[in-house]
């Protein structure tokens, strides 16, 4: 969504630099421009003064064969509608981005998740030497990972702030602002309101996938911004405009929300 801050100068004054600017997002399971005119008819016809002539981007995370998208077709459908498609999100490996750019479909916010892999810090190791004798005295060096009970906080997670748990999951007494974000390696606790940003199961370093087992679980106010477990992800758009999370977003509940497959999975408790 934004270019690298002052990556080029040009003359005359010009320049790139990285903006805020965001744009609505279209999440498709099958990639068809039928999926597409469903949604759009939805959402965007009864609000046209609201989406008229602004930029979308549509999320492609759950499309499982992207050779089969007609990216033409979907900007025409778009254009139907007085919105204008300006780009594919969720794409998170480099098989699949090799798959748009041959095509000269333009890829928008394809590293999201990057950022994880850069907060995550790695495990502890401590180096101890151990004599043996074998018949001979040798000194065998060892590595004893240092395990970290698990993380408990105490406070309201204010705006901006990080809570960091590696390689442990976090409890949560208080609330989590807009704009705050948790993460950690397994599980994610809240009790109290959940405004900011939550990745559970995060990848410990860029040779990990991450623990697909993690679960969040929010006892209080349930509007995040985004959820993610073990890289797969959803934003506040897209639980607005998931008809099954009616009950569950914007509202007052017991969640627990798990990883089936690349979806992430909310019951109420």
């Amino acid at each position: 969504m934004s270019l690298g801050q002052n990556s080029s100068t040009l003359n005359h004054g010009a320049s790139i630099v990285r903006t805020g600017y965001s744009f609505n997002t279209i999440s498709l399971c099958e990639g068809s421009v039928k999926e597409l005119e469903n949604i759009l008819e939805q959402k965007i016809a009864p609000n046209k003064e609201i989406y008229e002539n602004t930029p979308v981007v549509i999320d492609v995370s759950q499309v499982n064969f992207l050779v089969d998208v007609d990216y033409n077709a979907l900007c025409e459908k778009c254009k139907e509608y007085s919105v204008y498609l300006i780009g594919l999100s969720g794409i998170h490996t480099e098989e699949r981005a090799n798959i748009l750019i041959s095509r000269h479909i333009p890829i928008v916010n394809s590293s999201k998740f990057a950022r994880i892999r850069e907060e995550n810090f790695k495990p502890k190791i401590i180096e101890k030497t151990v004599e043996v004798k074998v018949p001979y005295e040798v000194k065998v060096p060892y590595e004893v990972k240092i395990t970290e009970p698990l993380l408990v906080v105490e406070h309201n997670v204010r705006a901006g702030e990080l809570i960091s748990a590696p390689d442990n999951s976090v409890v949560i007494f208080g609330n989590v602002a807009r704009t705050a974000r948790v993460i950690a390696s397994h599980n994610v606790i809240i009790f109290g309101d959940l405004l900011g940003e939550v990745y559970a199961g995060s990848p410990k370093n860029k040779d990990t996938q991450g623990y697909k087992d993690a679960f969040i679980y929010v006892g209080g106010m349930f509007q995040p911004t985004l959820l993610a477990i073990c890289g797969q992800y959803q934003t506040a758009d897209d639980m607005e405009m998931t008809s099954a999370l009616k009950e569950i977003y914007n509202q007052e509940c017991r969640a627990k929300i798990t990883l089936d497959g690349r979806v992430l999975n909310y019951r109420l408790i």
